[in-house]
């Protein structure tokens, strides 16, 4: 049983932490990790089996009219074949498509692609995600029927101790979301998977940027601020991980916002362009014009640290009243 006055300390040096910030899309971006540095593990997690041999990782761009990306496209050898493995990560449920629908338009235009076998799964990472998907497509009309099927895998109905046993690096940051033993809290089930990691037999650098994968998957489940008196700032900070996540993260919204018709013109300042990012982000994200509200509180904000502490807060706000807060706060500052 992990030790209780881990989660329960707070040191000096983790009030500092306490500012960490993330992007809205940093559970997608830690979640396909494993699958590039530890895809062995992963193969036997999806497959349970050993019968595979790694070849590489496929381009999983599917382009018609538009360009479609999934999630994980990699191949392997099965019984000296090679065949496709397919892994769509979800934290939700799929909506406009549904993932029934989605999957479906995935697969058929991967094997118009590349024309070999697909092993194809669905990962949800939230306990009420995916649920009601039914592993696949089934029109059954004489000389019209269509079959497509995929695995779905839901991390909360895996037996969490006995993973950690196979001391699998790969899967040691989704175990946070995986059962628990029976009378463990969230809280304490996480501190053990902290724990066993902290104990792997792998280099630092591979160990820490384990140790904050785990760590940010555990925000699903429970408060992730709280595991900070075990990794320590530094651990987060130094982590290529964690600079992976912000900086793919400022990428996607830069992205977003070009979508949206942002021309980020040299004649515009610093300060104009990142107050029309948020806007703009914001817009996006919750699907109303926000720019009204906003640009008054951002305008009197000259510290571009703060408004760029503030856009990193816009990829990942749950709730617009947050943000508003916020502004509210560094514009009450300056």
């Amino acid at each position: 049983m992990p030790h209780r006055g881990l989660l329960n300390e707070r040191s000096e040096k983790q009030a500092a932490s306490d500012e960490l910030i993330l992007p809205h899309q940093q559970f997608d971006i830690v979640a396909k990790d494993p699958f590039c540095n530890f895809p062995e593990d992963m193969f036997q997690f999806l497959m349970d089996g050993n019968d595979f041999e790694f070849i590489e990782h496929v381009d999983s761009n599917l382009t018609t009219v538009e360009v479609r990306h999934m999630d994980i496209l990699i191949k392997v050898l099965r019984d000296e074949k090679p065949v496709l493995v397919h892994c769509e990560i979800q934290t939700d449920d799929s909506t406009h498509p549904n993932m029934v629908q989605r999957n479906v338009g995935y697969l058929g235009r991967c094997f118009e692609k590349y024309g070999l076998p697909i092993y194809s799964y669905v990962l949800y990472l939230r306990s009420t995600a995916g649920v009601r998907d039914p592993g696949g497509y089934f029109q059954d009309v004489p000389g019209h029927r269509f079959i497509v099927e995929y695995q779905v895998i839901r991390l909360n109905e895996i037996d969490g101790e006995e993973i950690l046993q196979t001391q699998q690096p790969g899967l040691m940051p989704f175990t946070p979301l995986m059962k628990p033993p029976v009378n463990m809290s969230s809280v304490e089930w996480t501190t053990h998977c902290v724990e066993v990691t902290q104990s792997l037999s792998v280099d630092t650098a591979a160990r820490n940027n384990l140790l904050v994968e785990l760590w940010v998957m555990s925000g699903l489940r429970h408060e992730r601020q709280n595991l900070l008196t075990i990794l320590s700032e530094d651990i987060v900070k130094e982590s290529s991980v964690y600079e992976m996540i912000i900086e793919r993260g400022m990428e996607r919204g830069i992205e977003q916002g070009k979508q949206l018709g942002i021309e980020q013109g040299k004649q515009l300042g610093a300060k104009t362009k990142t107050i029309e990012f948020i806007t703009d982000l914001l817009d996006k994200r919750f699907e109303m014009s926000t720019a009204e509200i906003l640009t008054p509180l951002l305008q009197p904000i000259d510290d571009l640290e703060q408004l760029r502490q503030l856009f990193h807060e816009a990829l990942e706000v749950e709730h617009l009243e947050d943000f508003i807060r916020s502004a509210q706060t560094a514009q009450n500052g300056t």
